[in-house]
C-alpha cells in the first residue's frame, strides 16, 4: 500500500480521469477509504475537489487527508448511485454523511396468503405473500398496537399449522374472546376473512369506515334483541374511537407517504421523518448527524434516503422533502426508491397546502429535537468535566479551566459600542456572574481597542479586589484573532496577570472553527465534537449577551432625541416627523411650509418645531 501512496501523482491522475459517470473512492495514507462519491462526469467532479476552495470544513479536512484516489466507471448516473450505496455500506467512510442511528424498523405482518391469517410483529418486510404495515417507531409500539387490535379484531396468534380440525381443543384465548378458534373449526374461512379484512383496513388507515360498519352491525344486533352481541360491538367501537383520538389527523385524504426535514444548528444537523399512513401520522423518528451543521441539507437528505430506504424496503408511493433539492437529485432519488420498493415512488418538495404544512411541522420538530440534543450534550459534557479535560488536552493547558471567561464586542456602526463578559463555571454558564460594559474611551468602531478597554477595566477591578471581579479566571476566550489576543496580552502584562487566552475564530459559515493562540497556532475544533460543541455554546452565549445589551442601548438612543425637548411634540408627532423627513438633521433644515404639510402634525406643532430649530434666526431679526 505504501508504494501506491508514494507513487501516486495526483495531478497526473486527474488528467487521466474519463468524462463518464461513475464512482470515486478517496484513500488516506493508510489506504483506508475515507470518502465515496458518485459523479455524472468523473473528470469534472473529482477535479473540483482539488481546484475549488469554497468547500465546507469537513470536505477541506477530507481533501487534506487524500493520498490517492481510484474510480469505477458506470453506464449511467443511476448505476453509479447504486454502486455508491453499496460501497458506502461496505466501507462506512469517515467523511461521508453516515446514518449512525442506522436501524431496522418493525412492521405488522398479516399472513393474508394463509387460509386463516394471523397478525404478528416482523422486523423486515419479506416477499412471502403477506401484507406489511408500518414502519413503526419501536417493537413496543407494534406489540401495543397488536394487543389493542386483538380485542377489536380477534384473530389467531398461535403458530399451529393444522386448522379446521373438528373436535380439537381450543386454547384459553378462545374462552376469553381473543380468538375465534379456527383450529377447532369453530369459525369458517369466509367469516374469519371478514375480520382479517377489517383489521387490514384499519392498519391501512381506513378506520372511519370500520367504525361506521361496526356501529351499523351493533344497531342491527340491538334491533334483533341480540343485546350481548350488540354490547360486544359497542365496546369495539369505543376501543377504536379511543385509538383514533390518539392519532393526529394530518390530511383530508387517506394518502400514504413519508415526509422528512433537515434542520441545522451550528455544529450538528438533525433529520426528522414522519410516517403517514391513511392520512395519519403512525410513527416518527429523528436522526442526529454530529458535526454536519454546515453540510448542505440536500446532501444530508439524499444520504439519508440512500441509507434508510436501502435497509427498509417498505416505501410508500410518495416521499416529501421539506428541504429543497436539485431536480437531478429528485429524479435520481425517485428512481432509487422505486427500485428499492418495486413500485413507482415520487419524491416531491411541496410548495403549498397540507403537505407543505406537515413538511414544515417536520422541520420544526427536527429543530426542537436538535436543540434538545445539543442542550443534553452540553449538560452531560459540562457536569462530569469531561469536556474541560478534553479542552485542556486540545490546547495543552496546565490546569483544568474550571472558570472560563468569554468576551465579545457588539456595536451599531460607530455608536452603542458595548461588550459582554460571560462566565462558565465547571462547564456550565454562571449567569449571575455575567457582566456588561459600555465602551467609554472610543467614538468610532474599533474592535481591538474596545477589547483592550474592556479587559483593562476587568483586570483593574480584579487587582482592586472589587466584588464580582475578584475571581481569577483559568482561561480567557475572546471573540477575534491575533490583534485581539495581542490586546489581551498587553493588558495582562500591565497588571501582572498571567491567564491562558485564546481567540475564538469562525469559518465562512459563521460557525466556531477553532481556538487561536497568540503565536498563530490554531487548534481545529472539528477533531473533537464535544469540545467543538462546548466552545460554540460559549461563543454563542457571549455574542447573545452582547447583542442583547446593544439592542437595549440602541432602543434607548432612538427613544431619546433632540425632538423630545420641543414643546407640543410628543411620541406620536415625533414619529410622524421622522417618518416624513427621515432624520433629525433633515427636520432641522425643513422650512415652515414643509413642516405644515406633514399630515397629522398640525400647524401649531409645525410652528413649534420650526421655532425651536430657528431660535438664532428669530433673535437676529428682533435685534
Amino acid at each position: 500500500m505504501s508504494d501506491k501512496v508514494e507513487n501516486f501523482d495526483i495531478e497526473a491522475e486527474l488528467a487521466k480521469l474519463p468524462e463518464k459517470p461513475g464512482v470515486y473512492l478517496m484513500h488516506d495514507k493508510n489506504g483506508t477509504v475515507i470518502y465515496v462519491g458518485k459523479a455524472v462526469v468523473l473528470k469534472n467532479r473529482v477535479k473540483s475537489y482539488f481546484r475549488k476552495n469554497n468547500h465546507t470544513e469537513r470536505i477541506n479536512q477530507m481533501i487534506s487527508n487524500i493520498k490517492y484516489f481510484e474510480y469505477i466507471i458506470t453506464d449511467s448516473e443511476y448505476e453509479a448511485l447504486m454502486l455508491e450505496c453499496n460501497l458506502i455500506k461496505k466501507y462506512r467512510p469517515k467523511y461521508n454523511v453516515l446514518l449512525k442511528d442506522d436501524k431496522g424498523y418493525p412492521y405488522i405482518r398479516v399472513s393474508v396468503q394463509d387460509d386463516f391469517p394471523k397478525m404478528s410483529l416482523a422486523h423486515k418486510p419479506q416477499k412471502d405473500g403477506s401484507k406489511y404495515y408500518g414502519p413503526y417507531f419501536s417493537s413496543w409500539v407494534v406489540n401495543t398496537t397488536l394487543d389493542t387490535l386483538k380485542n377489536i379484531f380477534p384473530l389467531r396468534t398461535c403458530d399451529k399449522t393444522k386448522m379446521g380440525v373438528n373436535g380439537a381443543r381450543p386454547c384459553l384465548n378462545y374462552h376469553i374472546g381473543l380468538c375465534p378458534a379456527p383450529c377447532a373449526a369453530l369459525i369458517d374461512k369466509k367469516e374469519y376473512r371478514k375480520t382479517v379484512d377489517m383489521a387490514c383496513d384499519f392498519l391501512a388507515g381506513k378506520s372511519e369506515n370500520i367504525v361506521k360498519q361496526l356501529r351499523k352491525e351493533m344497531n342491527e344486533k340491538a334491533a334483533s334483541l341480540e343485546f350481548e352481541k350488540a354490547a360486544v360491538l359497542r365496546e369495539k367501537v369505543k376501543a377504536l374511537e379511543t385509538v383514533l383520538e390518539k392519532q393526529k389527523i394530518t390530511l383530508s385524504t387517506n394518502d400514504d407517504f413519508d415526509v422528512a426535514a433537515v434542520a441545522c444548528l451550528d455544529i450538528d444537523a438533525c433529520l426528522q421523518i414522519f410516517f403517514v399512513r391513511g392520512g395519519r401520522i403512525t410513527g416518527r423518528d429523528f436522526f442526529i448527524f454530529e458535526g454536519q451543521g454546515a453540510t448542505d441539507s440536500a446532501e444530508i437528505m439524499t444520504s439519508f434516503i440512500k441509507q434508510f430506504y436501502g435497509e427498509n424496503s417498505f416505501i410508500p408511493s410518495s416521499f416529501y422533502s421539506q428541504n429543497d433539492m436539485p431536480e437531478s437529485e429528485i429524479s435520481l432519488m425517485s428512481e432509487y426508491m422505486s427500485a428499492c420498493s418495486g413500485h413507482k415512488v415520487k419524491l416531491i418538495v411541496p410548495q403549498r397546502g397540507e403537505r407543505k404544512a406537515i413538511a414544515d411541522m417536520a422541520y420544526d420538530n427536527a429543530m426542537l429535537s436538535l436543540k434538545n440534543y445539543v442542550a443534553k450534550k452540553n449538560t452531560e459534557s459540562g457536569s462530569d468535566l469531561k469536556v474541560l479535560e478534553k479542552l485542556s488536552e486540545v490546547t495543552s493547558l496546565k490546569r483544568l479551566p474550571l472558570r472560563i471567561e468569554a468576551y465579545d464586542i457588539s456595536n451599531q456602526g460607530n455608536s452603542e459600542i458595548d461588550a459582554s463578559m460571560v462566565v462558565f463555571d465547571s462547564g456550565k454558564p454562571s449567569k449571575k456572574e455575567y457582566k456588561r460594559f459600555k465602551i467609554k474611551g472610543l467614538a468610532v468602531r474599533n474592535d481591538v481597542a474596545s477589547m483592550e478597554e474592556v479587559l483593562d477595566r476587568r483586570f483593574a477591578r480584579l487587582v482592586k479586589g472589587e466584588s464580582g471581579f475578584e475571581k481569577m479566571p483559568d482561561l480567557l476566550l475572546i471573540d477575534g484573532g491575533i490583534a485581539q489576543l495581542g490586546a489581551a496580552e498587553r493588558v495582562m502584562e500591565k497588571y501582572g496577570v498571567l491567564v491562558p487566552v485564546f481567540g475564538m475564530v469562525k469559518d465562512n459559515h459563521h460557525r466556531s472553527r477553532g481556538l487561536l493562540a497568540s503565536d498563530g497556532e490554531e487548534f481545529r475544533l472539528e477533531k473533537d465534537v464535544d469540545v467543538w460543541r462546548f466552545i460554540t455554546a460559549v461563543q454563542n452565549e457571549a455574542h447573545r449577551f452582547a447583542i442583547e445589551y446593544n439592542r437595549k442601548l440602541t432602543e434607548k438612543r432612538y427613544r431619546q432625541s433632540e425632538l423630545d425637548s420641543i414643546p407640543k411634540i410628543g411620541e406620536k408627532k415625533k414619529l410622524l416627523l421622522l417618518k416624513a423627513l427621515g432624520s433629525v438633521n433633515k427636520i432641522k433644515k425643513a422650512d415652515l411650509e414643509t413642516l405644515k404639510n406633514i399630515k397629522g402634525l398640525g400647524e401649531s406643532a409645525a410652528e413649534s418645531v420650526y421655532g425651536y430649530f430657528h431660535k438664532d434666526e428669530e433673535s437676529k431679526n428682533v435685534e
